[in-house]
């Protein structure tokens, strides 16, 4: 009887794991086409710059972030692109946030007679109770006047040129959202490491989502809209959670076009330990099953309005993926096991030379040229893929007892080092 239940079991993680491979696969054939999709489309819209430059209201959400917000102030000041204006909204901290806005502001409006930063301009947003991200951020798109809304996290740093470049997307009529290429900063440990492989990685395969025009999720890390969307289908959700995937959802359900831009590069402050990262974790997965329940009616939807790789293929896999996941880490422990005692490493050389290979691709294909380093990393960071497998795992299990139990998440606080 045992035997028998391990073979079932052996079987459906062959099955999920063939089908995740199948995902991959076209993901890496596609992957490579963005460039040049998005080349052919700089070429089509350059032509459609408006006579004003836009307006951009680059809105930051704050609460409990002394450490890292007046970076995040500076990296926006000293971008390229001169037409901003900055909303920041602190949402009833409890550290010194608000001082040190209240005293950056001072010093700004006395500075930028003699500054770059003249053109551009400072909103400070403060109350005192805490109401959430998602209230946060309505109340920076209320108080704010921009033709794009761009939001970014208070832990995050904008590179210098990012949205002079995020702005050229919108030359393009057709597209109404643009979500930016999110990279981890603190880098220093295992937990930074592996989440800055797990972004490269995932923002990478964002490539293939925008080649499809398939995209579903914009991290509130570096999220950008045309403010008529908000006009046609309201602000972000304060009662979920996760506002940023629900918001995104809601954008393609009215069939709104987006697409990513690998050129417009943030960086953020990833988890710190373990528990941080459980408890992210968590949140993305409970607000994605919330979400995925809210708009099931997209999952092979035939609605003219509707993306058709999106309904039938982006998204079955994304559900596919959490179930495999329930599957994952004991498989792959049984495959280690057997390997040892059978002397047989044939199926787990294969899946290390598949892990090698997205290395390769990604060493070849993104960023500023070839990247020789992350194909000397490979050796010893690869393992650190099994180590993230049992975090998803365990906040998989987390999420599905919170739904079960009607459990809602609150805005999670990890303890900032600053970028």
């Amino acid at each position: 009887m045992t035997g028998e239940w391990f073979g079932i079991f052996r079987n459906l993680a062959l099955i999920f794991a063939n089908l995740m491979l199948v995902k991959y696969f076209i993901f890496l054939l596609l992957a490579p086409i963005y460039r040049i999709q998005e080349l052919i489309r700089r070429r089509r819209t350059e032509s459609n710059a408006p006579s004003k430059p836009y307006l951009v209201s680059v809105v930051i959400p704050a609460w409990n972030e002394e450490v890292g917000v007046l970076k995040t102030v500076r990296t926006v000041l000293n971008n390229t692109y001169e037409n901003v204006e900055i909303v920041i909204i602190n949402d009833g901290s409890t550290d010194d946030t608000s001082g040190k806005v209240r005293a950056f502001i001072k010093l700004f409006r006395r500075l930028k007679v003699f500054h770059p930063w003249r053109r551009k301009r400072i909103k400070f947003i403060d109350y005192k109770r805490n109401g959430g991200k998602g209230k946060a951020l309505n109340k920076g798109i209320e108080n704010s006047t921009g033709e794009i809304v761009l939001t970014i996290d208070a832990d995050s740093v904008l590179e210098r040129n990012a949205i002079e470049n995020l702005v050229r997307y919108y030359y393009d009529d057709k597209i109404d959202g643009v979500v930016g290429n999110v990279v981890v900063a603190n880098s220093r440990s295992i937990i930074g490491i592996t989440q800055k492989l797990e972004y490269m990685f995932g923002f990478y395969f964002k490539r293939s989502h925008a080649v499809m025009g398939a995209e579903y999720i914009f991290g509130g890390a570096c999220a950008s809209f045309r403010r008529k969307v908000f006009k046609k289908i309201g602000l972000y959700d304060e009662k979920n959670k996760t506002e940023d995937i629900e918001m995104t959802m809601r954008f393609r359900f009215h069939g709104y076009n987006c697409t990513y831009a690998e050129d417009v590069v943030c960086f953020t402050e990833g988890a710190s330990d373990v528990v941080g990262l459980i408890r992210q974790r968590e949140r993305w997965k409970k607000g994605r099953m919330d979400t995925f329940i809210k708009y099931r009616n997209m999952f092979f939807s035939t609605d003219k309005k509707h993306n058709k790789p999106l309904t039938f293929f982006v998204l079955p896999f994304a559900l596919l993926s959490e179930f495999q996941l329930l599957l994952e880490p004991i498989s792959i422990a049984l495959l280690i096991t057997y390997s040892f005692v059978a002397l047989d490493f044939l199926s787990l050389a294969f899946g290390i030379l598949f892990t090698f290979v997205l290395y390769l691709v990604n060493g070849i294909f993104s960023g500023k040229g070839i990247n020789l380093k992350l194909l000397i990393l490979f050796p010893f960071t690869w393992p650190f893929f099994y180590f993230l497998i049992w975090i998803e795992f365990v906040a998989l299990i987390g999420s599905v007892t919170m739904v079960l139990k009607g459990q809602e998440i609150v805005w999670q606080k990890w303890d900032r080092k600053g970028i």
